[in-house]
């Protein structure tokens, strides 16, 4: 049996030693910083997109890739030999790239190789996490049909939640108004914000206090996380040291069989700025 190529687009937020080492390719989303184009995970990084995030007089915004992008990543793959390809996307609420990465594959013209295109309905590690467990079971010579069915099964226990440091960039990036922003920031309010089932971004909760916010958001985590092992993501923008605090009171709390530890990268950090931390978990799948 031919193994499945596995692609990803770069708003999963995976580390670049982690995909080459699972043999998972990439498509970048790009980002638009006054005026140049960034390639995000290609030739723009976390710690650059930072740096320019505080220096720009304009607001950065990403773009879906075009279905070229999409197309040259599955004739790259095709060219190595594979039959099978499998692109995990971005959410389809959040992006038009899962309709793009579709409308690519129908353009492929090789009738021996079946292309799927799956939705995540999530971000980052959100994303990531399918991502990886796509890759494990490719490599444990699962067929395409398989790997489908086990990412269904696994993406509706899949969760995530981002706790902004700031308000700032929701506000300029149109998630709230500018009345609520600097009310918000007055009353020091943390929205704690999540991924539905349909894949879009909504408030579980705004919680006063950082210390409070912490607490309520391993308490939704518990609240949604089945018992047994799991794998765990934990994200952050240019917040390492609270990145550790949630590590520690994760390996606390839960039978950990996977963490990943990563920077959110320009697609999701555009919207939720410097400071921000996030979780994703997911039942650990035994492959």
């Amino acid at each position: 049996m031919d193994q499945v190529k596995v692609i990803c687009d770069s708003a999963a937020d995976l580390p670049k030693e982690l995909r080459e080492e699972l043999g998972i390719s990439l498509v970048s989303i790009p980002c638009h910083i006054e005026g140049t184009t960034y390639y995000d995970g290609v030739d723009f990084f976390a710690d650059q997109f930072y740096v320019k995030l505080a220096e720009s007089k304009e607001i950065p915004f990403t773009s879906q890739p075009a279905p070229m992008d999409y197309v040259n990543a599955y004739q790259k793959a095709i060219d190595e030999g594979a039959k099978k390809i499998l692109l995990v996307s971005l959410s389809s609420g959040l992006s038009g790239s899962y309709q793009t990465a579709v409308l690519a594959s129908t353009m492929m013209e090789n009738p021996d190789v079946e292309i799927e295109v799956f939705d995540t309905r999530s971000a980052s590690l959100g994303s990531g996490l399918q991502v990886i467990a796509a890759a494990h079971a490719a490599k444990a010579g699962k067929s395409l049909e398989e790997i489908k069915g086990l990412l269904e099964s696994n993406r509706e226990h899949t969760s995530i939640f981002f706790l902004v440091d700031t308000l700032e960039y929701l506000q300029k990036g149109g998630r709230i108004g500018k009345a609520s922003a600097v009310v918000g920031s007055l009353l020091n309010i943390k929205p704690i914000l999540s991924v539905n089932q349909e894949g879009v971004v909504f408030a579980v909760d705004k919680v006063r206090g950082k210390n409070k916010a912490f607490e309520r958001l391993f308490g939704l985590i518990k609240e949604q996380t089945q018992a047994g092992a799991v794998s765990i993501g934990v994200m952050h923008a240019r917040n390492p040291e609270e990145a550790d605090k949630w590590v520690r009171r994760i390996e606390q709390e839960f039978e950990v069989k996977e963490l990943i530890v990563t920077e959110i990268g320009p697609v999701i950090g555009t919207h939720a700025g410097p400071g921000t931390v996030a979780i994703s978990v997911a039942p650990y799948i035994e492959i």
